[in-house]
Protein backbone atom coordinates (compact mmCIF):
# COMPACT_ATOMS: atom_id res chain seq x y z
CA UNK A 1 0.00 0.00 0.00
CA UNK A 2 2.87 2.11 0.46
CA UNK A 3 4.46 1.73 -2.79
CA UNK A 4 0.99 2.39 -4.55
CA UNK A 5 0.73 5.99 -2.56
CA UNK A 6 4.56 6.45 -3.18
CA UNK A 7 3.91 5.89 -7.05
CA UNK A 8 0.40 7.47 -7.06
CA UNK A 9 2.80 10.55 -5.48
CA UNK A 10 5.14 10.60 -8.35
CA UNK A 11 2.82 10.64 -10.97
CA UNK A 12 0.93 13.28 -9.44
CA UNK A 13 4.21 15.27 -9.82
CA UNK A 14 4.83 14.05 -13.16
CA UNK A 15 1.20 15.22 -14.25
CA UNK A 16 0.48 18.42 -16.62
CA UNK A 17 -2.87 19.69 -15.52
CA UNK A 18 -2.71 22.45 -18.13
CA UNK A 19 -2.33 19.65 -21.20
CA UNK A 20 -3.77 16.24 -19.68
CA UNK A 21 -3.28 14.77 -23.21
CA UNK A 22 0.35 15.19 -23.73
CA UNK A 23 2.80 12.05 -24.00
CA UNK A 24 3.95 12.64 -21.01
CA UNK A 25 1.10 13.44 -19.44
CA UNK A 26 -0.68 10.58 -20.97
CA UNK A 27 1.39 8.39 -19.48
CA UNK A 28 1.25 9.95 -15.51
CA UNK A 29 -2.73 9.95 -15.86
CA UNK A 30 -2.73 6.16 -16.46
CA UNK A 31 -0.14 5.72 -13.45
CA UNK A 32 -2.65 7.83 -11.57
CA UNK A 33 -5.66 5.87 -12.36
CA UNK A 34 -3.37 2.46 -11.90
CA UNK A 35 -2.10 3.31 -8.66
CA UNK A 36 -5.67 4.14 -7.59
CA UNK A 37 -7.08 0.80 -9.04
CA UNK A 38 -4.67 -0.83 -6.69
CA UNK A 39 -5.23 1.05 -3.28
CA UNK A 40 -9.59 -0.18 -3.62
CA UNK A 41 -7.78 -3.26 -4.73
CA UNK A 42 -5.45 -3.71 -2.01
CA UNK A 43 -8.72 -2.07 0.56
CA UNK A 44 -10.80 -4.42 -0.59
CA UNK A 45 -8.92 -7.32 -0.11
CA UNK A 46 -8.10 -5.85 3.93
CA UNK A 47 -11.17 -5.88 4.27
CA UNK A 48 -12.31 -8.95 3.06
CA UNK A 49 -9.61 -11.12 5.38
CA UNK A 50 -11.05 -9.36 8.48
CA UNK A 51 -14.56 -10.81 7.78
CA UNK A 52 -12.92 -14.19 7.08
CA UNK A 53 -10.88 -14.03 10.01
CA UNK A 54 -14.21 -12.74 11.96
CA UNK A 55 -16.05 -15.98 10.47
CA UNK A 56 -13.40 -18.19 11.60
CA UNK A 57 -13.57 -17.14 15.40
CA UNK A 58 -17.35 -17.19 15.19
CA UNK A 59 -16.92 -20.87 14.63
Amino acid sequence: MVIAFILLGINIYHLDFENFFTENGKIALIGVLACLIAIVLLLILINSNKIKNKLKDRD
